[in-house]
């Protein structure tokens, strides 16, 4: 799901309509899904046009893929609305007109996440993690599993479950396992996509992910 909100300028004289229309998503490699834009009422000033949440139609996974990607590590970054063909009213006129748009959007920077908790289970553990999202777009990325490292690099335990990120803060619950004899400490440690065991769309985009966590004491006792 998306919604964006960005002020166009220069859209045409105040009180003209511009037509409902579909533009082209362009992320990094190029465009990748289609949008709807709903009517728009100009300014003189410049407008706000807020696009409604809708499901995304992608049209090239190579560079949904690439926008993915650029949404969750950069802190910033640029969505091109391009091709879009519509008409614009005014002063009883009706032009044809063809609507391009940069919107600069918060990317997730990371994400950032706390590990909050770890709690025993039979040979393993169930871990809750805090995401922080300031971005402007959901993700549902479906089974995820993750690698946990301590300081030196070295995998000291796997998790696994569902993972969801929501606007803001969240929370995600995964089950997992330890690496025994591993050794860890208490402190800096890292958490590392390493794919989507359901086969998702998701699992190359997730290795990516690399993201520092504090490890707690209940973790280390487990490896």
């Amino acid at each position: 799901m998306m919604s964006i909100k960005s002020r166009t300028t220069n859209t045409g004289p105040m009180g003209a309509t511009m037509s409902p229309m579909t533009v082209d998503l362009v992320g990094p490699k190029g465009v990748f899904g289609k949008l709807d834009l709903p009517e728009i009422k100009t300014q003189s000033s410049g407008t706000d046009v807020i696009v409604p949440d809708q499901l995304i139609k992608i049209v090239d996974m190579e560079a949904f893929h690439a926008f993915v990607k650029a949404i969750m590590l950069d802190e910033s970054l640029v969505l091109k609305l391009d091709n879009g063909v519509g008409t614009i009213k005014a002063m009883m006129m009706k032009s044809n007109i063809v609507y391009r748009k940069e919107v600069q959007l918060k990317g997730m920077n990371g994400p950032k996440v706390t590990l909050v908790k770890t709690e025993p289970k039979g040979d393993g553990f169930v871990n809750t993690t805090k995401i922080e999202n300031p971005s402007p777009l959901d993700l549902d990325l479906g089974v995820i599993t993750f690698d946990l490292l301590n300081a030196e690099g070295q995998k000291i335990g796997q998790m696994e479950g569902p993972l969801s990120i929501p606007l803001g803060e969240s929370t995600a619950t995964m089950e997992g396992k330890p690496v025994k004899g591993a050794g860890a400490k208490v402190g800096v440690g890292r958490m590392v996509g390493s794919g989507a065991p359901d086969g998702s769309w998701f699992n190359e985009t997730i290795k990516f992910q690399d993201m520092p966590i504090e490890l707690n004491e209940t973790l280390v006792s487990l490896v």
